[in-house]
Order: structure tokens, then sequence, then C-alpha cells
């Protein structure tokens, strides 16, 4: 099986790039065997086995919950012109009679059975000359779009550019909710025209869009909180808002504190300079017994950093104290980015080239922070 690439230098102005600093199109876990990964960094499959999304072991988290919120008329009725002028969704599904008057045309489904099975919509998703979408009309489109959830609508903006389109001019207003929602902590420097290119471009610089999903979602463990992790908590929270560390920035998602946002400001002399990082945090019901769980959201170019977004630093697995809080977690990430430790790191090729050409880590960083990491000022060279 041919092998993948690892990391994207494109537009990377030297000659002594490693051909193995390359940007992967497939798992790096299993190098495409499960299937592709859509130009994530772990396939779907991979990403079950690694990552569990329990908070603890012992808990499962509430699968329920990653279900999207409905809301609208009932769905009984014919498509209508008032799609044209806003975006409803059903409250509930449509009864089965209902289905069986409004069921589509074989013509129709074999269209629709065709643009699944299609492979240009994973090769080229703006492929405006594809003969599926130009035929369905809008009726159809936005009725199926309407039992979506916010996370779905995304994805089906970038699958053409009509269908892009459509959801520019119909729900305008889900895109700005959408990114308050998923990035609490994301601040642009001037009003925002075009939400739709903001979300678009935060996805575009996280590493993993499963674990953005399950940021969005925030699903909550069935078990009972313990009332020393709701006090510690507490006073962290408080500690966060009133003297929060220069340059960190963290808030809780959800009313139990088990799913929180981070932001890190490059350090200043660094190649991470004037980047914001966004980070995910995990903190389980055995808090502070146990570790949380802290993964980069954004993508970095690190030594002790994975392609996931995983963190190699001790005290957030074998060497956790009682003494550490989340604010200290953060500072020592923040740490890190300076001083990496190469020789035990999760990315041995970027540690060589760390120690072997600096320049070229630096010219590699700096530009992955360019890319990824500048989204608060991409209204001001849109």
């Amino acid at each position: 099986m041919a092998g993948c690439s690892n990391w994207d230098i494109q537009n990377v102005d030297s000659d002594n790039i490693p051909t193995t600093l390359q940007r992967s199109s497939c798992c790096y876990v299993c190098n495409g065997y499960y299937g592709s990964c859509f130009d994530e960094q772990i396939c779907q499959t991979c990403h079950l086995f690694l990552f569990s999304e329990e908070l603890t072991q012992a808990v499962q988290e509430d699968v329920h919950n990653t279900m999207g919120v409905e809301d609208g008329d009932s769905g009984n009725d014919e498509p209508a012109d008032i799609f044209y002028n806003g975006f409803q969704r059903p409250v509930q599904d449509v009864p089965l009679d209902a289905r069986e008057q409004a069921a589509p045309s074989q013509d129709l489904a074999r269209r629709l059975q065709l643009l699944s099975e299609s492979s240009a919509l994973r090769s080229q998703p703006f492929d405006d000359d594809s003969d599926y979408f130009q035929e369905l009309p809008p009726e159809v489109l936005l009725t199926v779009f309407s039992y979506l959830d916010d996370f779905s609508l995304w994805c089906v903006s970038k699958v053409c550019t009509r269908w892009n389109q459509l959801l520019r001019s119909h729900i305008p207003q889900t895109w700005r909710r959408f990114v308050v929602n998923c990035w609490p902590l994301y601040q642009p420097l001037k009003p925002v025209d075009d939400w739709l290119s903001v979300s678009s471009a935060l996805f575009s610089s996280s590493s993993c869009l499963l674990c953005i999903r399950r940021m969005y979602y925030r699903p909550h463990a069935e078990c009972q909180e313990n009332s020393w992790r709701r006090r510690r908590l507490r006073h962290e929270v408080k500690n966060l808002k009133t003297d929060p560390p220069e340059g960190i920035r963290a808030i809780s998602l959800d009313n139990h504190w088990c799913h929180w946002q981070a932001t890190i400001l490059g350090p200043a002399g660094s190649p991470f300079e004037g980047g914001k990082f966004f980070l995910y945090i995990q903190i389980p019901y055995g808090y502070p017994m146990t570790p949380p769980v802290v993964r980069f959201v954004t993508k970095i170019f690190h030594p002790n950093i994975s392609r996931h977004g995983d963190i190699g630093l001790d005290s957030l697995h074998y060497n956790w104290s009682l003494a550490l809080t989340i604010a200290k977690v953060l500072i020592s990430i923040q740490s890190l980015l300076t001083d990496p430790f190469c020789d035990v790191c999760m990315e041995p090729d970027i540690a060589k080239l760390y120690k072997n050409d600096r320049h070229t880590y630096n010219t590699i960083a700096r530009y992955w922070t360019h890319r990824f990491a500048m989204n608060d000022i991409l209204t001001w060279t849109n």
C-alpha cells in the first residue's frame, strides 16, 4: 500500500524540507486501510477505537444529546414559497402516510442515488458542471435541508457552489449562531458580514472535525457530580474570570463543567507569535483526582503536539498532581510552545527537523500559524 505523507508545507520557501513532512490525505493511523479520512488527520473508524467519547471509563455519554434541536411546522405540507423567505425546520417527523403521498418519483430517487454514490463529491466538491446538482429543484433541496442540524448544514454547504449559495440566501443567521455556539472564544477584529466563510475557515483550521462535532454537541455523561469537583471548578472558573493568565482564556461550554474551550496566544518571539490557538478540554467527573483531557483544536506544527491535537505533556498523563489546575495546565502548554522536548515526542519527524534544521522548522511553524491560527483577522483580508 502506498504511504501517505504527513504534513502540509505548501508555499513554504525552503529547499531542505524532508519529504516526510507533507500533509496526509489519508488516515495517519491505518494509512487508508479503513477508508478515506476526507482531508482529516484520522478516519472515523480509527477515531472510534483510539479516542473514546466517554468522560470517564465507567460513564457512558448520553448519545441522545447529539440529536439536533428541531423547530418549525409539522412538515406535512407541500413545499411552498416560504422557503424562499426563510428557513424553517419541522417539529416532528412526517407521518408515514404523508411520506407515501409525497414520495418522490423513481427518476428523482435515481438521481439521489447517483448523487450519494458520486465520487466527484469527494474529489471535486465544488463541481458546478455536475448534472445531479442542477436537476434538483430548490424546493426539494430546502425540504431536505430543513431536517439537518447546524453541523450537517455546514457540511452540505461544502458539497457544491449551488448548495452553498442556496444556504447563504435562506439561512444567513444560522452561521453566526453556529460560530457562537461552537467557537464562543472567537473574537473578530471588526464586524463580520459573511459568517459562513468564518465558520468554514475555523473548521478548515481544525485538526479533527469529529472532535469539533463533539465539542459542538457537548454530550453529558450519566453520572452524579461530586461536591469536591463542583467546589474546585467553581473556584477555578472564578479565578479565570477575575485574574486570567496572560494570553490565556478558558470558559466552560456546559453547566456541568465537563466541556471547556480555551485559547492560547502564541508566545512573543516564537514562530507561533500572533496566532490564537483553540483547545478543547474534557473534565471527567473524577477531577481533580484524574487529569483532564486537553487537545489542540487548531492545527499546529510542534514536536509535542500530534496531528490530531493530542499533547505530549507528562502532567496531563502519568505525572498529574492535585495541585494542578486548568490555568496551570494551560500555562504549561503555552511554555511548551517555546521549549519543546524532543527526546520523547508525539511527532518524531518534526523533532528531528527541530534539532537538525531550526530555520526550516521555524519557517513551517510560522506558515502554519499564519494559515490556521489567525482567523480573528480573517475579516480584514477578505
